[in-house]
Order: C-alpha cells, then sequence, then structure tokens
C-alpha cells in the first residue's frame, strides 16, 4: 500500500509540474564565448528552473542576414544587438527594447598597416567594415573628425587586412583584433585605435525584444533576464566551466576556431562587462544621459533624423 501511495504522489506531482514555455533566442553571430553567458545559462538549467525552454539559434558564417532581420520576421523572439544598431531600425520602423543591458565599454578598434599619430591619419584610407554593419560608432568618429574613408564591405575574418587589400581593418576588441594580434605576432600601438578614447564609449551587447512581445510576455522577458544573468555571472565566476560549455556549442556549429582564441574573447568580453562607473559587472541600464548624447550625435551625423524617447526603448 505504501509503494501504491508513492507511486501515486509521484505522479501527481509529475503532473503538477508546469509546462515550460518554448523561447526562441538569437545571438547576433556565430557561436563564440561572446555569447558565453547564455550558453552557461542554457546548460546549467537556469532557464528551466524559470520554466522556459530556451531554443538557441545562430546564422551560418556565410550569412549576410542579422539576427534583426529574424526579429522583425517574428522568427525569434529575443536576440542580442547593439544599442546604436536598434536605434538606428527604430527610426525604420522596428521597435524593439532593450531588456538587459551587458556590455558597458565600447570595443569597436581599428587595426592599420600604418602609423596613426592622430585622427587625421585616417582620412583617405581604404578600410574594410562589415557588410552587416556594426560600424557606426566609426562613421560618427570620421564625422567628428572630418575624415573620408574608403569602405572596403566584408563578411568575416582578416583576411582583407593580412593580404594588404586594404590599409586598416574595423574589429572589436574581442574578436578581429584577437585574431590579427594571433596571426601578425601582435599589432603595435601606434598601428591602432580605440574609439572609446575619443569620446565615443557607448555601450554596445544587450537583450532586445519587440514590443509587442514584451507587452504580451513580460513574465517571460523578466524571466529569460533573470536566467541570462546569472549565466554571465556564473561564467565570471567559473570561467574554465563557461569555456567548457561554450566549446560545445561552437563544435556543434562546426566553427573553425580554438580553446586558446575563446578563452582570450571570453576574458575581454567579460573586461567589457564591467561598469567604469562602478568598476563592476552590474549591468546596468543604459544611462538616460548616455542615450540622449548618442542620439544627439546620430542627428548630427546624418545618420539618424529622429529624436527617440530613452523610455520606449530601454529598460
Amino acid at each position: 500500500m505504501k509503494r501504491l501511495l508513492t507511486v501515486a504522489l509521484l505522479l501527481l506531482a509529475v503532473v503538477a509540474l508546469p509546462a515550460q514555455e518554448v523561447v526562441t533566442f538569437m545571438p547576433q553571430w556565430l557561436p563564440q564565448t561572446q555569447f558565453a553567458g547564455y550558453y552557461v545559462a542554457l546548460e546549467k538549467g537556469f532557464y528551466a528552473e524559470e520554466g522556459l525552454d530556451v531554443i538557441v539559434d545562430h546564422f551560418g558564417g556565410s550569412s549576410t542576414g542579422t539576427a534583426l532581420e529574424k526579429i522583425e520576421q517574428r522568427k525569434v523572439d529575443i536576440i542580442t544587438s547593439q544599442l546604436i544598431s536598434v536605434m538606428i531600425e527604430r527610426e525604420r520602423g522596428m521597435h524593439l527594447i532593450n531588456v538587459l543591458q551587458t556590455s558597458q565599454v565600447n570595443g569597436l578598434m581599428c587595426a592599420t598597416h600604418f602609423p596613426i599619430t592622430s585622427p587625421a591619419s585616417l582620412d583617405s584610407a581604404l578600410i574594410g567594415r562589415w557588410k552587416v554593419g556594426f560600424g557606426e560608432v566609426c562613421d560618427l568618429f570620421c564625422y567628428k573628425h572630418g575624415l573620408h574613408v574608403e569602405w572596403v564591405p566584408y563578411i568575416q575574418g582578416i583576411n582583407l587586412f593580412i593580404s594588404g587589400a586594404v590599409d586598416g581593418l574595423l574589429c572589436y576588441s574581442y574578436s578581429e583584433f584577437l585574431q590579427l594580434e594571433l596571426a601578425t605576432g601582435g599589432i603595435r600601438e601606434d598601428h591602432r585605435i580605440r574609439f572609446s578614447d575619443y569620446g565615443l564609449n557607448y555601450p554596445e551587447d544587450g537583450l532586445y525584444v519587440t514590443e509587442e512581445f514584451y507587452r504580451n510576455h513580460k513574465s517571460t522577458v523578466d524571466k529569460f533576464v533573470r536566467a541570462s544573468r546569472r549565466g554571465w555571472e556564473y561564467a565570471r565566476a567559473n570561467k574554465e566551466e563557461a569555456l567548457d560549455i561554450s566549446m560545445k556549442v561552437i563544435a556543434e556549429f562546426n566553427v573553425a576556431t580554438n580553446r586558446t582564441f575563446q578563452r582570450m574573447m571570453l576574458d575581454e568580453i567579460l573586461r567589457l562587462q564591467v561598469n567604469p562607473l562602478t568598476d563592476i559587472a552590474d549591468y546596468a541600464p543604459v544611462r538616460r544621459e548616455v542615450f540622449e548624447e548618442l542620439n544627439r550625435s546620430l542627428i548630427e551625423a546624418k545618420i539618424l533624423k529622429t529624436t527617440l524617447n530613452y523610455e520606449e526603448m530601454i529598460r
């Protein structure tokens, strides 16, 4: 009798378990440790503990599509993207909301084959730039300093630079710049420029959802944000385990890379998440004054025409 009662109670417990809500999530690029916190949250069961069944999707390396296109087509629920990209898309009619800001420091750089003595050194240079965007901070830099640059579009990699086909290459401190360092034995200090050093330290990566999804599924969004933040905090405290988890995802998608490079990327991503105002990774929302200053700069550079509403975009 006791055994039957135990079995019955177990069955009742199983029946009582709430069904998990399926959520589709797409980072803005290939699997890499740039997104380690999300992989950790999935692997460690943080999403499941919130009642979420999270499906992570990625574009292939040869694709010129973006996560922004997928969320606009309602093919995914939540994406990572960059603040400037989302501001530009909002003016075009895509209303996305920032629900978690992970990046606190801008990582955009330019590596060159020639010495950079001042911003004017980049004038008339032939510079490689991603075909899918993410170079608007450099546009602001060029506008601010009156520079005219000839852009050469590319999808990924550093071959344009290594082959000498361009004078310089836009790169991120956690990605292409690390590849260049490894491939060349080191980029000289006077052959690189960080745009954050020139008053352009605008936050980058964050989590975004459509206004419609946020309105109809706010509880779901809150759960995803909570678990994602927990994933990043775990990754920071357990970097090697986070690297192990990330490498499994990378292998699943057959991305050509190695553990050494991905460890370097993770270290730099975690550095970029540290808030300069608090000296900790507090994942604070984009500050109003930063948002409004960026909006004004984009309007002055004729990248935007519209004054955007902070409350409508930042949660």
